[in-house]
């Protein structure tokens, strides 16, 4: 037997968003982002493009596209106007994730994710508490209102977990940087947490040293002796390829360039510039051409502080104009090569020219 249109829609609203559901977690939840390995920049483009065309169609095609069971929107029931609700605030949040000025980002960030997580426990929550369930061939049953309710619940409340594990972090994302200043071991507000490795390698300053091997003249720097090498700052608009962004950042360091040649690199016989975080995974390259174009700073404080441990301490690469996944933190290794060496995000589809702009998630 044929379906009627209604379920007709309402089935492919569910793949459609099913499919935005799951690359969203692919997108935020660490052992999921492990798992997408090489297809990463794919599962962000499906996530971004693929929620956008659908936001625009459920906005501009109305009742023709979204599943309302009857006629009149506001006759429709509850659930069906809530999840309406829901797409839309998940749409509008999306939107000011990828566009605007950092505050908005940072706000959208926060709301994209709150929004995201309660409408997965909610959908949850609806379709244990409403839906009949079947047995083998036997007659469909119905648990009783309230153990279905209750059960809704505890699935609903499991589902949002993640995120309210999260709100400490999304909540330093917009607090701005006047609050929680300089400890170590602690986040940064304003930035949104993230490791590949879902944890923060354990770094003692005391025994920490930055490696460049140089070809002909290797060297290690203790902490100490590196916070004594001349300092530049430089301050700039911070931007992650995801869409936050923080503005106004002041970073403390040594110019890369300057420093590279002083120890001995010759960009002609070796044009590529390798680095290696303490995380034991993240690698990342850097032509010398970007480098005397960009002025890398090799960085140790963050607006005025030493970096938290969230942002790389002791050491991390700062690279002006190009997205943060060129930034590598933990930074303890550099070496040098006569051709470029994919680093991590490279492996997994991001451009190798990480220019701002340059990136749209095709």
């Amino acid at each position: 037997m044929s379906m009627s249109p209604f379920y007709r829609r309402h089935w492919r609203h569910a793949a459609i968003l099913g499919l935005i559901v799951l690359t969203g977690f692919g997108l935020f939840l660490p052992e999921w982002r492990k798992a997408a390995g090489n297809h990463f920049a794919l599962v962000q483009t499906i996530h971004e493009w693929g929620g956008l065309f659908y936001g625009l169609a459920v906005l501009g095609l109305g009742g023709m596209f979204y599943p309302w069971p009857t006629k009149s929107p506001a006759k429709s029931p509850g659930f069906t106007r809530w999840a309406y609700f829901f797409i839309v605030m998940l749409f509008i949040s999306g939107v000011g994730l990828l566009i605007g000025p950092s505050w908005t980002r940072s706000i959208a960030t926060v709301t994209h994710a709150i929004f995201a997580f309660v409408f997965v426990g909610w959908v949850v929550w609806h379709l244990v508490a409403h839906i009949p369930i079947r047995i083998g061939k036997k007659k469909p049953f119905t648990l009783s209102l309230a153990r279905r309710h209750f059960l809704g619940w505890v699935i609903g409340t499991a589902a949002t977990l993640p995120v309210l594990w999260s709100l400490p972090s999304l909540a330093k994302v917009v607090s701005g940087r006047t609050i929680q200043q300089g400890e170590v071991q602690g986040a940064l507000p304003g930035f949104v947490p993230y490791t590949v490795t879902n944890g923060y390698p354990a770094i003692d300053p005391a025994t920490y040293h930055l490696e460049v091997n140089v070809p002909g003249n290797s060297i290690r720097l203790s902490y100490e002796q590196f916070k004594a090498l001349p300092m530049i700052e430089r301050k700039i608009n911070f931007q992650c390829v995801t869409g936050w962004a923080v503005d106004g950042v002041s970073f403390l360091g040594v110019d890369l360039e300057k420093f590279l040649l002083s120890k001995g690199w010759d960009p002609k016989e070796k044009p590529w510039v390798l680095f290696y975080s303490a995380d034991g995974v993240y690698t990342e390259s850097l032509s010398a051409e970007q480098i005397h174009q960009y002025q890398p700073l090799i960085a140790w404080q963050i607006d005025h502080r030493p970096l938290p441990q969230s942002q790389g301490f002791p050491l991390r690469l700062l690279v002006p104009g190009m997205y943060g996944y060129k930034s590598i933190k933990w930074l303890y290794k550099i070496d040098f090569a006569d051709q470029d060496v994919l680093g991590y995000w490279e492996q997994r589809g991001y451009p190798e020219n990480a220019y701002l702009g340059s990136y749209n998630g095709l």
